[in-house]
């Protein structure tokens, strides 16, 4: 004899099915949106996560959970990011690096200062150690910086690096 919960047996099919249908659904909604974006020559960078999933009526998770979903927004607006903290991390990594950029440069004009202090231009002795001085401190900020370049992640930091030696410092 069988038991009444035998015969009762769970049927994972019809769920996985609904699932599926969501899913095409979904895909389908957030493609006809974007193409009506396109069409109606929307600017691309208003083509946004949250505009098609307020016209497509598809939450903002679902895109961004769903890789397929995101593609579709990302190909009609390239710059798109994934979440908004990445773009912000790109963000401050670029300005780290052209503050590197300049830094170096300093550091190269402060050397050929040097040198041409040392073949022979006059200069009195207090400003060439206010040279050197200034010398040693922007290779002290080129140091933190490089520094702070290798720590920047741009994942999951709520807040930028900080060079331990230039917070001293300041």
């Amino acid at each position: 004899m069988r038991s009444q919960n035998q015969s009762r047996m769970w049927k994972p099919e019809p769920l996985i099915l609904a699932r599926k249908q969501v899913a095409s659904r979904n895909y389908e909604r957030v493609r006809v949106t974007v193409q009506a974006m396109l069409l109606r020559r929307m600017d691309p960078e208003k083509i946004t996560v949250m505009a098609v999933s307020k016209e497509a009526r598809v939450s903002v998770a679902t895109i961004y959970r769903r890789q397929e979903l995101f593609v579709l927004i990302q190909q009609a607006n390239p710059h798109i990011q994934r979440r908004i903290a990445e773009h912000v991390y790109q963000r401050s990594l670029r300005e780290l690096q052209e503050e590197l950029q300049k830094a170096k440069a300093e550091i190269l004009a402060s050397q050929k200062d040097a040198q041409l202090t040392k073949l022979g231009a006059q200069r009195p002795g207090q400003e060439i150690i206010q040279l050197k001085k200034m010398l040693l401190a922007y290779q002290r900020q080129v140091a933190c910086l490089e520094e702070m370049l290798t720590r920047c992640t741009c994942e999951g930091q709520s807040n930028p690096p900080s060079c331990a030696a230039h917070d001293k410092e300041n």
